[in-house]
């Protein structure tokens, strides 16, 4: 189990995703939530 744990902390928080423009899938969904966070404002 400790094995699918350490593989999705590294897919999701340090893998750079070139279709997401090089960053992790968390920094882009917090760069998209603060992005729409300021065009409802």
């Amino acid at each position: 189990m400790d094995e699918v744990i350490d593989w999705l902390t590294l897919y999701n928080h340090r893998r750079l995703h070139p279709t997401l423009g090089n960053v992790s899938p968390m920094r882009f969904e917090a760069s998209w939530h603060a992005g729409q966070s300021k065009n409802a404002a």
